[in-house]
């Protein structure tokens, strides 16, 4: 029997949180981080996209947070680079005129959690818009395949029905994912279709990194295996301590 958690996403940990935040008093909220700053784009590639420029293409549409609901063609793009790290503010990638398959590998530069994905069609009105998106998890370095992806397996973690921007808007979507299947993910691959031609103006993750961090000047806590023995050791001091008290 399947588990039902494997299909649970953020949205309804969040829901289940809020619907009982009365017994503690407080709602919990969760990491709603952009992981932006965490793709490995040296590692990271688009296959079937026209492009002049094809090292760097996906750069216009793996793009900061603030910059999802940004609509620009190709050709719009001029002046919208960050004059340091040269980060793409707008832009959009397309495949070759006639053929409609994109696929997309993501690298992350550590294991991260994945919650929600954005992706940015362009309002899902234009005739170039996906309507379907299907990811994998850890499929490592060389990623999903063309033959992989139209065939079905190995079977996508997640299938996105994509939707058009609410109010009738451009900008990306947020579209949640089952909590289990991205809860270590070191590597994502999406494919996307439409017809004679795909294009894509966004696409963004947020959710939290899975390494452990040390803070400046945070104290050293003790590991689980070793709290039974250092817990065993202080009430030793404290007994010898207290005998010593007593013989006086």
């Amino acid at each position: 029997m399947a588990n039902c958690a494997d299909d649970l996403t953020q949205v309804d940990y969040d829901a289940s949180a809020a619907a009982n935040s009365h017994l503690a008093g407080t709602s919990s909220t969760s990491s709603n981080n952009s992981l932006f700053p965490l793709i490995d784009f040296t590692h990271s590639h688009a296959l079937n996209i026209d492009s002049n420029d094809p090292d760097n293409a996906l750069k216009r549409v793996l793009r900061p947070l603030d910059s999802r609901d940004t609509v620009l063609d190709n050709d719009q793009v001029i002046g919208t680079v960050h004059a340091e790290g040269g980060v793409y503010t707008a832009g959009s990638i397309e495949t070759q005129d006639g053929d409609d398959e994109l696929l997309i590998h993501v690298r992350f530069s550590e294991l991260v959690r994945i919650k929600t994905i954005l992706i940015g069609t362009g309002g899902g009105r234009l005739a170039t818009s996906p309507h379907l998106c299907r990811v994998w998890v850890n499929r490592g370095p060389g990623g999903t395949t063309f033959d992989e992806a139209s065939s079905g397996a190995p079977t996508p973690a997640q299938e996105f029905e994509l939707l058009e921007s609410t109010g009738g808007q451009r900008g990306a979507v947020e579209y949640p994912v089952r909590i289990a299947r991205f809860a270590n993910c070191s590597d994502v691959d999406l494919a996307h279709a439409r017809g004679e031609q795909t294009r894509l103006y966004y696409l963004g993750f947020i959710g939290e990194s899975r390494v452990l961090k040390k803070e400046a000047n945070e104290p050293m806590t003790i590991g689980a295996e070793n709290a039974a023995p250092s817990l065993l050791d202080g009430v030793k001091e404290e007994k010898r301590g207290g005998a010593t008290t007593s013989a006086r």
